[in-house]
């Protein structure tokens, strides 16, 4: 396997493929992404330009299937940097790891939830069965946030772990589930085959911390001058990205593998989500941490600034 290339790993197997490389050394950079995701996109630009090379890095992208899977790799070592859902590093840092968020992707609430045509309304949640990702993941934060919302306890409903979102939709196709939370364009594929949308999650989070970069507080402190030359390289990869939608297009197609007839409509949908200065969308973090501690998923109460280090957005996200 070539350095600098898109590695893809299933949850199965992702140790072991990041275990071939051996710790890097100064250049070299292990970063993993928590799916395969148009949120991404700015990511798969940098690279597929030549970005990172350009200023002396040497990037291995990972992609897992669930971020729990990428976030055990951050822990282990193995991922220096992971992209990936700002939930799924809440449940580490609360749980000690010095893990902390330092650089916003993409700040947008991208999913809905679809159902079975004669599963209508919320109201009749109790006893349905929905699919998430894994446990400890986004798709299983908003479940029980959107259970919770319309009132219902998430012990009244069962919760599956089925994995990615193609695996949730084909679970979904087969009635193997009730209902799962799903993004695009497989929300367009839902709608067009008959599956009822519950609800747009934007309702309930109009503004969202969707991706962000994430490090450990120890590598971030050590290896400050590599991280700005990454986030360097990936700001010129959102410009690229924003300004050229029929490269950025072609890219896109080739990384997440998405139907040609809905990628440019992908590409519109987020292309304003990306931001150029690093903000990672701070408002519903309080919420978010209060919810999960109320309902025991998280044993100590943590705050925003535990979270969250601001110091690469002042230095990095002004240039």
């Amino acid at each position: 396997m070539k350095r600098g290339k898109v590695a893809v790993a299933l949850a199965a197997c992702s140790f072991w493929l990041v275990s071939l490389y051996a710790p890097p050394t100064h250049g070299k950079l292990i970063v993993g992404l928590s799916s395969v995701n148009v949120a991404f996109l700015p990511v798969y630009v940098t690279e597929a330009k030549g970005f990172f090379k350009d200023e002396g890095l040497d990037v291995l992208l990972v992609l897992f299937n669930a971020g729990a899977t990428n976030l055990q790799a951050l822990i282990g070592g193995d991922v220096h940097i992971m992209g990936s859902a700002f939930v799924e590093t809440l449940g580490g840092r609360a749980a000690g790891v010095d893990v902390k968020n330092f650089w916003g992707i993409c700040n947008i609430m991208p999913f809905q939830l679809y159902s079975q045509p004669d599963f209508k309304s919320m109201k009749q949640a109790k006893g349905k069965r929905f699919a998430i990702s894994r446990f400890g993941s986004l798709t299983d934060f908003l479940t029980r946030a959107t259970l919770r919302h319309f009132g219902v306890d998430a012990k009244d409903v069962t919760i599956l772990q089925i994995g990615s979102t193609p695996a949730r939709f084909a679970a979904l196709s087969a009635k193997g589930v009730d209902a799962s939370i799903v993004w695009f364009p497989v929300t367009e594929i839902a709608k067009s085959q008959g599956y009822n949308k519950l609800l747009d999650l934007k309702e309930i989070f109009p503004e969202w911390p969707y991706e962000t970069f994430a490090a450990k507080e120890s590598y971030l402190a050590k290896e400050r001058e590599q991280v700005t030359k990454f986030l360097r390289a990936y700001q010129r990869g959102i410009k690229y990205t924003v300004e050229n939608k029929s490269d950025a297009v072609k890219i896109m197609q080739k990384y997440v593998k998405m139907d040609p007839a809905y990628a440019p409509a992908g590409y519109d949908e987020y292309r304003n989500s990306f931001p150029l200065n690093g903000q990672i969308a701070e408002k519903v973090i309080p919420v978010v941490i209060e919810q999960e501690y109320e309902t025991g998923r998280i044993k100590k109460k943590i705050t925003v600034e535990d979270m969250v280090d601001r110091s690469f957005v002042a230095s990095s996200g002004k240039k």
